[in-house]
This record gives C-alpha cells, structure tokens and sequence, in this order.
C-alpha cells in the first residue's frame, strides 16, 4: 500500500510539475543575437559615440590608415560578426573585410573593438590578420563615399542584423 501511495504522488508531482510549464503568457526566450552599438574612430578621430561627431573618413596617410571600431550585442548564445564595406548602402554583395565567432568564454563575449587598416594601394584589414581585402572595384573616383557594415548573425539560424555609416575614403 505504501508503494501505491508513492508512486500516486510521484506521477501527480510530475504532472504537476509539467502543467507549470505549459503556455503560461510568457514569452520564450529570445536567443538570437541584438546589436546594440556600432562606432568608428576614423582617421580624423571622429568618434561616432560622440554625440554631433562630423562626417567619417578614412585616410591611409593618417595614422598609417588605422581606424577603429566597436560594437555592443546582447546575445544569450554564440554570434558571429563580420566588418563588411560596399559601395552602396545596403548589406548585399558587401565585401567580408573581417569576421568574429564571439560569445561566452571568448575575447569578444558581448562586445569588442578592433584595429583596422586602409591602406594607399585600396586594401583593409583588420587586427593584423595578414587577410588584406582588395576593395579598388568599390571605388567610382578617388575620394569615394562608401559604407561600413557591422553585422551579427546567429549561428544556429539565419537570423542577422546590422547596422552600418557611410564614409568618406580618401
């Protein structure tokens, strides 16, 4: 009898416990990646987080073409970020210049910053990773206003989100 009695309870704490989870109003969680902030240093140090900072350029004479960027996320899981550049304010055929795995338990959890380089002969590159993106077919003239990218992608859909200035290369 008392065997019986156990496992009644047994099976009406389970039932219990699995009604508590059932559709109760509260939205699940959300595990897709929230770009947060993006800015630029540029060559000029116009700091985007700055409020009223003036229009963006990249000189590769300045600071030996160095600039920076950041970004803020919020993101329950890994996400990936890639710095992207286009002729055109849209994210489409952008050209990849560099690209994070981040999250927990890596340098680049919920943010970071990188070191980038615009270089004379039309390359960029960022972190001194040897990877130099040829970026002349992006150019009509010389000074030329193209557009930054920074962009989070889920790495378990195929959710993304971005946000991106134009800049001035000179």
């Amino acid at each position: 009898m008392q065997i019986i009695r156990v496992f009644v309870l047994a099976i009406a704490t389970i039932l219990g416990l699995s009604a508590c989870h059932e559709d109760d109003g509260v939205a699940p969680e959300d595990y897709v990646p929230h770009l947060y902030r993006f800015d630029i240093i540029d060559s000029y140090d116009q700091d985007t987080a700055r409020p009223g900072y003036g229009d963006l350029a990249l000189n590769p004479y300045l600071y030996d073409g160095l600039f920076e960027i950041f970004w803020q996320v919020n993101s329950l899981e890994d996400y990936r970020m890639t710095l992207r550049v286009n002729d055109r304010p849209s994210i489409t055929t952008s050209l990849a210049v560099h690209s994070e795995v981040c999250g927990q338990g890596r340098w680049c959890d919920q943010g970071g910053s990188l070191i980038c380089e615009y270089t004379s002969d039309y390359y960029l590159s960022c972190d001194n990773s040897g990877r130099l993106v040829d970026i002349v077919n992006l150019f009509s003239q010389v000074p030329d206003d193209l557009y930054l990218f920074l962009e989070v992608c889920d790495r378990d859909s195929s959710y993304c989100e971005y946000d991106y200035y134009p800049v001035r290369f000179e």
